[in-house]
């Protein structure tokens, strides 16, 4: 038997960027998470964006990101693709990152 879970996953990540980036760089984030959706046929469901800056203290970007099934999600983070991101895009460029992923 499988401790895989076959429902509903969600995979929710903040990211705080190095302090100098600006929007050039929040620009490559967005265009880079956009790209994935086409390329990665296990994501249902893909939301993100900037924090708009109205209250203090806040992580500087938001991901959430939905599945079928944790084996899905896994498939995402894995994808050749979303590497790629993460390498060329994120990597050197964070402060700080937290995330967390559930069955909804």
């Amino acid at each position: 038997m499988s401790n895989v879970a076959v429902m509903p996953f969600r995979h929710v990540v903040m990211f705080k960027f190095n302090e100098g980036l600006g929007a050039e760089h929040v620009a490559r984030v967005k265009e880079g998470l956009d790209s994935l959706p086409p390329q990665i046929e296990q994501i249902r469901r893909y939301v993100h964006g900037p924090d708009v800056r109205v209250s203090e203290g806040n992580w500087d970007y938001v991901l959430v990101a939905d599945f079928d099934s944790m084996n899905d999600w896994r498939t995402y983070r894995d994808h050749p693709t979303h590497l790629v991101f993460l390498a060329e895009i994120m990597a050197g460029n964070l402060a700080d990152k937290a995330s967390v992923q559930y069955e909804t």
